[in-house]
């Protein structure tokens, strides 16, 4: 049981949890034609690039990769270059097995969230 919260309460275990819930509210809000909460919108903009970081400072720790000088900056204008080109760097062929990963969660999240407002919403005809 342990194993299983110590990969939770990673950075990558959150990170995936915070774009899965993330997503699925998205998906919601795409679905019911509703604006997102704006509260929603601050959190995944900075709750994002913040769990991108810890995960980034995290790693490149692990395999001693030198980060650029002003990395917050850097991870907000170029995450979706930045993120690819380190993780196909770092792992070489695997690290495209981790993008599509990434992207799975993040657009099986989006679509789970608007499959399920169609599917427990009741429409007002």
């Amino acid at each position: 049981m342990s194993k299983i919260l110590s990969t939770l309460v990673s950075p990558t275990g959150l990170l995936y949890i915070f774009v899965a819930l993330t997503q699925v509210a998205q998906g919601v809000y795409l679905a019911s034609d509703f604006e997102p909460n704006p509260a929603l919108t601050l959190l995944y903009t900075f709750g994002f690039i913040w769990i991108i970081g810890w995960w980034l400072m995290t790693d490149s720790r692990k395999r001693e990769v030198k980060w650029v000088f002003d990395m917050g900056l850097f991870l907000y204008l170029a995450w979706p270059f930045v993120m690819p080109y380190y993780l196909i760097k770092t792992r070489g062929a695997r690290g495209l097995l981790v993008i599509l990963g990434f992207v799975g969660a993040y657009v099986g999240s989006l679509i789970l969230g608007a499959t399920l407002y169609v599917l427990l919403v009741p429409t007002v005809a």
